[in-house]
């Protein structure tokens, strides 16, 4: 709440409001990853050689965002369990009052590892899972065996037991078909959340663009998301589904339920029991009112990026570096920086996100605009649907 405020007094009044400082950072704790996967957009593999933070210089950035109000931060990578320090890092982040999660492949998550987690202070695992059969996860994780690794590494933070534990499924044509066992597979194993992906267009995604799904598979993907969702929320039980770099899915969710149920900002509905024991179970009706106010690509808005070597990021596929937090305050990036401030005037969108009449509530993926048009306000090339027209 402090942030949205300092928001307002920064920016004044917003549709959408740009918070005060990141809402959520992202943090690619290390380059360095133990598997080569196909379409990472960090490029991480082994033998990362890209420079990385000490310890006491990752402590110094950890008191830059706390200093700055950030509420959230999440240790991905590259796998963020090679580095030794990240248990001291997590502890230091959740002493300073922010909700720690993980991001992993689950290949390294012995239970051992997982209890150390939790009590440093991770509250929420995601753990990625590409598909139901084995050939289908390790033919994107570039590595055979990593699916049964994967499949006991979720089990073991199931068996520690996190206020969330997801599931992570990149969508493409070798596993499209397999989704709604994906789901299935995932929320068996313990999984109370579950996101779902698009190939990203940076790093070494750019090399597997040919694997994207048809606009007709994407938006029968998202609909079997949506049902998913929907009924977890009508039930009052099973595993929440989001989407993530497909920021239509509040579309798609708002025109099913006639606008009486969907999601804001590619992963918030106000419904995550994470956040409803926190604020409340009324959080989804503020969530839902609010709306426009927060909805669509949070990128400039209420998220950033953050690199292994203390980068701030527009969001984390995006490589341009905004300021360094060993040097320079977050909060003075966030305000003053130029391209942040372009990038939140979201009333300027181009194309067919300006044009369409969920341009509040979606608002297409600024980076995939950026990629496809070399404009951060241009139309995004990723949408299946096209722009609605409201006609008089």
């Amino acid at each position: 709440m402090l942030s949205v405020v300092k928001g307002i007094a920064n920016f004044g009044i917003t549709y959408p409001q740009s918070a005060g400082s990141p809402i959520t950072v992202v943090w690619n704790f290390t380059n360095k990853c133990n598997l080569n996967c196909l379409h990472c957009h960090q490029d991480s593999s082994p033998f990362s050689s890209y420079p990385e933070l000490t310890t006491s210089q990752a402590c110094k950035v950890i008191d830059n965002m706390s200093d700055a109000g950030v509420a959230i931060l999440t240790f991905s990578g590259g796998e963020p369990l090679l580095r030794k320090d990240l248990f001291h890092a997590v502890e230091r982040a959740n002493d300073s009052g922010m909700l720690c999660t993980i991001a992993s492949n689950g290949t390294l998550m012995t239970e051992e590892i997982a209890g150390k987690l939790s009590k440093a202070g991770i509250r929420r695992v995601e753990i990625g899972l590409d598909g139901a059969r084995a050939e289908t996860h390790d033919f994107l994780r570039n590595s055979s065996g990593s699916f049964e690794a994967t499949i006991q590494g979720i089990r073991n933070c199931a068996n520690v037991g996190f206020d969330e534990l997801a599931a992570t499924m990149t969508l493409h044509s070798k596993n499209v078909n397999e989704l709604e066992e994906t789901m299935a597979l995932a929320e068996k194993l313990g999984a109370t959340r579950f996101y779902l992906n698009r190939l990203i267009p940076a790093g070494r995604g750019i090399d597997v663009s040919y694997l994207d799904v048809t606009p007709d598979e994407k938006i029968k993907s998202l609909e079997a998301l949506y049902c998913k969702f929907h009924k977890s929320i009508t039930d009052g039980f099973g595993m929440q589904c989001y989407a993530r770099g497909m920021t239509y899915y509040a579309r798609v969710g708002y025109e099913r339920s006639q606008g009486s149920l969907f999601t804001v900002s590619e992963a918030l509905s106000g419904y995550e029991k994470m956040f409803q024991k926190k604020f409340g179970l009324d959080f989804s009706k503020i969530v839902k009112r609010l709306a426009t106010g927060f909805g669509g690509c949070s990128a400039g808005l209420t998220y950033a990026g953050l690199t292994a070597s203390g980068d701030l990021l527009p969001c984390v596929p995006a490589p341009i570096k905004l300021g360094n937090l060993l040097d320079q305050s977050l909060e003075d990036i966030w305000v003053n920086n130029r391209l942040l401030n372009y990038i939140r005037n979201r009333k300027a969108l181009k194309g067919s996100c300006g044009k369409c009449a969920y341009s509040d509530l979606c608002g297409g993926c600024r980076y995939t605009a950026y990629i496809g048009y070399g404009d951060w306000l241009g139309p995004d090339t990723s949408c299946p649907f096209g722009p609605k027209i409201l006609t008089a």
